[in-house]
């Protein structure tokens, strides 16, 4: 009985706030101005989604059969730490990198459905170069200070992002290519070759080979 109490209580209290809102306007004069004044903020809000979603999506490039995404360099500045100059379609990008290996992660948008029927190509877009070391003790404290971002865009309007959370159900899917493991060598240069199916560092001098036999 308790409850069937609180339940005919909160239904006349519901009755009568209906009543009052009738009350005060029943003619509902005011709903047509608030539909079009909520519609407004709608369509504003997805104007501002599809232009931060077109600003991030211009950075990204076409992956053909073969394609060179650029040069990757290392210079050791100090023991365990490299300077690391990314050259590619956008211009110069330095970084400081700590460890005894390295790493690159490429953001992937890959289209599906009917997009990929009317010939979009799947685009790419270079992410983090990350420093790792060898020993455990260093890797664990120093996790947090060796990754080095390439992509400015921040997570919560990052394009790819939303993309891999929404994968499954939208006509474009996240997908993701990485370098792992590869030592980090004093002189080392390197062109990052990419196609359909990942990302390959090509060596460019005799450092970089010397670094791919360590790492094969």
């Amino acid at each position: 009985m308790q409850f069937l109490g609180l339940a005919l209580i909160a239904a006349i209290v519901a009755a009568f706030l209906v009543l009052l809102a009738l009350s005060q306007g029943w003619r509902l004069n005011w709903l047509g101005g608030w539909l079009r004044g909520n519609l407004l903020l709608v369509l504003l809000a997805l104007a501002a989604v599809v232009g931060l979603a077109a600003w991030d999506i211009q950075h990204f490039r076409v992956i053909e059969s073969k394609t060179t995404a650029g040069t990757l360099t290392f210079t050791q500045t100090a023991p365990q730490r490299y300077e690391a100059v990314i050259a590619g379609p956008e211009g110069e990008q330095k970084v400081t990198l700590a460890g005894d290996l390295w790493e690159l992660e490429v953001q992937v948008l890959r289209w599906q459905g009917l997009t990929s029927v009317i010939g979009l190509e799947d685009g790419y877009r270079l992410h983090r170069l990350l420093g790792r070391y060898l020993a455990l003790e260093q890797q664990r404290d120093a996790s947090s200070a060796l990754a080095a971002n390439l992509n400015q865009t921040p997570a919560w309007r990052d394009l790819w992002v939303w993309t891999d959370r929404l994968s499954g159900h939208s006509l474009v899917q996240a997908d993701a290519f990485e370098v792992r493991f590869v030592p980090l060598v004093d002189g080392a240069r390197f062109s990052l070759d990419i196609g359909p199916t990942g990302l390959t560092p090509e060596p460019l001098n005799a450092q970089a080979k010397a670094a791919m036999k360590r790492f094969q």
